[in-house]
């Protein structure tokens, strides 16, 4: 699960063990002691609409008209999530105000499933059991079963905790993709089917606000256009996971790469460096790790 250094200077965002949560950590960057709280900021930002260029669409050869290519559809497809989202702000502050219970909370997210994620009706399965497991929403393309939701009331905060039920039912169902959300923030989960079951938070999407480009481009992959792409979420997660600031961190320390870093300091200065005094630069200088 993701934290947030209490620094104001800092706010650095990594990730942690569960159960670290409500004790005191040092923070990865500054050294900063603080509580360990859940965070619901989003990872580092990744541009959804140049995964389009990767697709291999095949050309028709009786087809003399111009294309249009995947990156434009895609765009096409976000931009009109942008502005369908618009119409459903003023039913969310509505429900907020009237602190709206859970019965009413799902009449907006059926909309917002329907209207602004194109999901059909056909698509969404409600109050899912399976051996002993609940779900209060499963999403399906083409017959398969890709999501599954965790429903709360508009007015509840959301807590890491509160995934537990989706994603016990994703991993027993071959599902990686848990969405909770009370309407208003939707925070997304992939689902790890190891030893144990572990969940780690993709973004966080607070829509009261409207969607910014970026969010736009989060909320597109959850939706049924984003969703029928195959390998596009499971592609973005795993290069957001593999720039995350401890694989960057072990990168750097490894003994090649200080060495051609102390190697590049040696040819600029003409100073003569060892492995060790370049390591503890880094550490202490660069990235000050206590």
């Amino acid at each position: 699960m993701w934290t947030k250094c209490s620094n104001g200077e800092c706010g650095f965002q990594f990730k942690v063990n569960e159960n670290k949560f409500g004790q005191f950590i040092n923070c990865k960057k500054c050294g900063n002691e603080f509580r360990a709280t859940f965070s619901t900021d989003p990872p580092p930002t990744v541009n959804v609409i140049d995964e389009a260029e990767r697709e291999k669409v095949p050309p028709d050869p009786k087809d003399t008209r111009k294309r249009t290519s995947p990156k434009e559809i895609m765009a096409r497809q976000i931009d009109e999530i942008k502005q369908n989202i618009k119409e459903h702000i003023p039913m969310l502050d509505a429900s907020l105000a009237n602190k709206d219970n859970e019965s009413d909370t799902r009449l907006i997210l059926d909309r917002i499933l329907q209207d602004v994620l194109n999901y059909r009706i056909e698509d969404i399965k409600t109050e899912q059991k399976i051996q002993g497991r609940k779900a209060d929403y499963v999403l399906s393309v083409n017959g398969d079963d890709v999501m599954v939701i965790e429903a709360k009331r508009v007015t509840m905060g959301l807590s890491d905790k509160q995934i537990f039920q989706a994603s016990s039912y994703g991993a027993y169902s071959g599902i990686r993709w848990a969405l909770l959300t009370n309407a208003a923030v939707w925070q997304l989960y992939r689902i790890s089917m190891s030893e144990k079951i572990e969940t780690d938070l993709v973004f966080s999407i607070d829509l009261r606000d409207g969607l910014d480009e970026q969010e736009a481009q989060y909320f597109y992959l959850i939706s049924k256009d984003g969703m029928s792409r195959k390998g596009l979420l499971e592609n973005l997660w795993q290069r957001m996971s593999a720039l995350c600031y401890e694989n960057i961190l072990t990168a750097i320390f490894t003994d090649g790469v200080i060495s051609k870093i102390r190697a590049t300091l040696t040819k600029d200065t003409g100073c003569r460096l060892t492995n060790d005094e370049v390591r503890d630069a880094l550490e202490k200088r660069v990235f000050q790790i206590a």
